[in-house]
C-alpha cells in the first residue's frame, strides 16, 4: 500500500465513503502524494507528451494566434496570456521565442500552477524574465482589461463525479474500502446539481450506463470568463458532446503511468494520471452563460493549418534541402524531426484528433476560426 491509498483508507474509515471526485482530487493533487505533486510526468522524461511538448512550433503557431487577439482588441498597451496547466513551461517559453516588437512589449505572460514542484522548475526556467507572473489558482486572477486564457489537456484531468443510471434511477458512484482495498460503492447522489446536469446537457443516461458529470470544468470555465474583459479563452482537449458521451457504457476514463494505460483508477492512487474526455456541452454552456460567444468545436489540426502550419512545414522543407545540399548532417536530421513533429500534430489519429473550442468577448471571431 502506497502512502496516499493508506491516507485515503484512514480518511474513508473516519468519515465514509467519498465521492469519485472527491479521490480523483486527491490522486492528482495531493500536495504531499498526488500525481502531479512528483518528479516530472509530462514531456520525454515523463509518462505521456503533449502538443506543447513534442515541437517548439505548436507555440509558435499560437503565438501567432495571440497576437491576432491582440490586434482585434485593438493593440493594448497591456495584454496578458493566462497558461493553465503549463507543465514544464514549453509552450510558453516556444510563445515568448516567437514574438517580437509592440506585441512582445505589451505582453504579460501568467502561469497558474498549484503544484510546488513544476511551479519551482517554471521558476527556475524563467529566472530573470520580467514577463512571466505565477498565480496558483484561476481564481486567484485579478481581472483583465484584455487577454487570452489558454489551457491544452487541462480540462481531461479537473475531477469528475461518476455517475450510473441502475434501475432507473441516478446513483453515484464513490470510493469506499474493503479491508485496505479502495473500492467503488454506488451511493446517493452527493449534489443535487448532480440530477439535472444531464437534463442541462440534453443528454440522457440510458439504463446500465455511468458518465462523467464535469461540475467542476463547468466552474473553472466560469472563472477562466471571468478573467478577461475582452479576448479569447482557448481550451485544446479530448472530448465529446454530452449526448455522445452517454452512449459510452463505462464513462471514458482512462489512467496513464509508467506500466501504460489502464482502466483501474483506484489502483497505486498518485501513481498514474486520470483523465476523462471533456464535456464540450458543458464547456460552451458555461461559457455562453457568462457572457462569450462561442465558436464551436474544431479539429486541432484544421486550427493549426490556419495558424499557418503549411507555410512552416515549407520552409522546414527548404531548410532540410538545403542542409542536404551542404551535407550538414546534424542540420538534416533536426529538419526531418521537426517536420515528423509537425505530421504528428495534425495526425487525426493521433494529436491532431484534439479538439479546439473558443469563447470570445468584446473582439470579433479570431481570424484562425475562418
Amino acid at each position: 500500500m502506497n502512502p496516499l491509498q493508506q491516507t485515503l483508507v484512514d480518511r474513508i474509515r473516519a468519515s465514509g465513503p467519498m465521492p469519485f471526485a472527491a479521490f480523483m482530487s486527491l490522486a492528482l493533487y495531493d500536495p504531499r502524494y498526488g500525481y502531479y505533486a512528483a518528479a516530472r510526468r509530462t514531456g520525454w522524461q515523463g509518462h505521456f507528451v503533449t502538443s506543447a511538448e513534442l515541437d517548439p512550433a505548436f507555440g509558435a503557431l499560437w503565438a501567432h494566434a495571440f497576437e491576432s487577439v491582440w490586434d482585434l482588441c485593438d493593440r493594448p498597451r497591456e495584454f496578458e496570456v493566462i497558461e493553465v496547466g503549463p507543465g514544464e513551461g514549453g509552450f510558453a517559453a516556444a510563445v515568448l521565442d516567437a514574438i517580437s516588437g509592440e506585441f512582445a512589449a505589451a505582453l504579460t505572460y501568467r502561469l497558474i500552477e498549484r503544484m510546488a514542484g513544476p511551479r519551482e522548475r517554471q521558476e527556475a526556467r524563467f529566472a530573470g524574465d520580467a514577463r512571466v507572473r505565477w498565480s496558483r489558482s484561476i481564481t486567484d486572477v485579478e481581472p483583465v482589461d484584455a487577454g487570452i486564457v489558454f489551457a491544452n489537456e487541462v480540462l481531461d484531468n479537473l475531477p469528475v463525479h461518476l455517475v450510473e443510471r441502475r434501475d432507473g434511477e441516478l446513483t453515484e458512484v464513490c470510493v469506499d474500502i474493503d479491508g485496505a482495498e479502495l473500492v467503488e460503492v454506488l451511493l446517493p447522489l452527493s449534489n443535487p446539481e448532480l440530477g439535472i446536469f444531464f437534463d442541462r446537457h440534453d443528454a440522457v443516461l440510458p439504463e446500465g450506463h455511468r458518465a462523467e458529470a464535469t461540475l467542476a470544468a463547468e466552474s473553472f470555465c466560469t472563472h477562466a470568463a471571468r478573467s478577461i474583459g475582452r479576448g479569447t479563452i482557448v481550451f485544446v482537449d479530448y472530448g465529446d458532446l454530452a449526448t455522445d458521451l452517454v452512449d459510452h457504457p463505462r464513462g471514458t476514463l482512462v489512467c496513464y503511468s509508467a506500466t501504460g494505460p489502464d482502466d483501474a483508477p483506484l489502483e497505486r492512487p498518485g501513481e498514474k494520471d486520470i483523465t476523462a474526455h471533456t464535456n464540450w456541452s458543458a464547456v460552451i454552456h458555461a461559457l455562453q452563460v457568462a457572457g462569450m460567444e462561442v465558436s464551436g468545436v474544431h479539429p486541432q489540426r484544421d486550427i493549426l493549418r490556419a495558424l499557418g502550419m503549411g507555410d512552416l512545414d515549407t520552409a522546414l522543407k527548404r531548410d532540410h534541402d538545403d542542409a542536404l545540399a551542404a551535407h550538414k548532417g546534424v542540420d538534416v536530421m533536426k529538419t526531418l524531426s521537426r517536420r515528423h513533429a509537425l505530421r504528428v500534430l495534425s495526425d487525426p489519429s493521433g494529436l491532431g484528433a484534439l479538439d479546439v473550442v473558443v469563447g470570445y468577448r468584446g473582439i470579433l471571431p479570431p481570424p484562425f476560426l475562418t
